[in-house]
């Protein structure tokens, strides 16, 4: 048995796979969902180990910093926009951050308005472990990737870049 799909005027036909457990029957679909569940079970595993690594800094303002290290004068603004985030948002982030002495701020003598960011030594080595683990999962996902075909990663970035929308529309219908 075959499913029909149909994507910019080429028909792709995929085996549908019917696997007997108990008394149902599981089919790709089910299959797919099982598995994205439990790759979002694993980072929630893989980002609590990270915590650990990064005693006392939460994800955002491990972003944070990263945008901060790999941005020239690093301001609220730029990072926000960077984040895709409020600059109210970026304000409280920059101000743990401060607190915990991972970045400090100056200002241009010739710009007193203006507030800017660098990180200290401190920022600086979680800013490294984070490039690190970025650099790690890359490579790892890399590694997967080059074993489908060009016509295999399309799907694959279609049905991911689908999902991405339908999250990316229940978070702006929350804000």
């Amino acid at each position: 048995m075959f499913t029909q799909k149909q994507n910019y005027g080429i028909v792709i036909l995929f085996p549908r796979k019917q696997y007997a457990k108990g008394d149902f029957t599981i089919n790709n679909e089910a299959q797919i969902i099982r598995s994205l569940t439990r790759i979002q079970e694993r980072s929630n595993i893989l980002e609590q180990h990270k915590e650990e690594i990064f005693a006392g800094i939460h994800l955002a303002e491990a972003h944070c910093i990263d945008k901060i290290g790999s941005m020239e004068y690093a301001n609220v603004t730029k990072i926000a926009a960077e984040m895709e985030m409020t600059r109210g948002a970026i304000s409280k982030i920059t101000k743990k951050l401060l607190s915990k002495n991972l970045i400090v701020s100056y200002q241009k003598p010739e710009n007193n308005k203006e507030i800017y960011f660098c990180l200290t030594e401190q920022g600086e080595k979680v800013y490294t472990e984070h490039k690190k683990c970025h650099m790690q999962a890359r490579q790892e996902k890399l590694a997967i990737l080059s074993s489908y075909s060009e016509v295999e990663q399309a799907i694959i970035l279609r049905f991911l870049n689908d999902i991405n929308q339908k999250y990316d529309k229940k978070l702006n219908e929350e804000v």
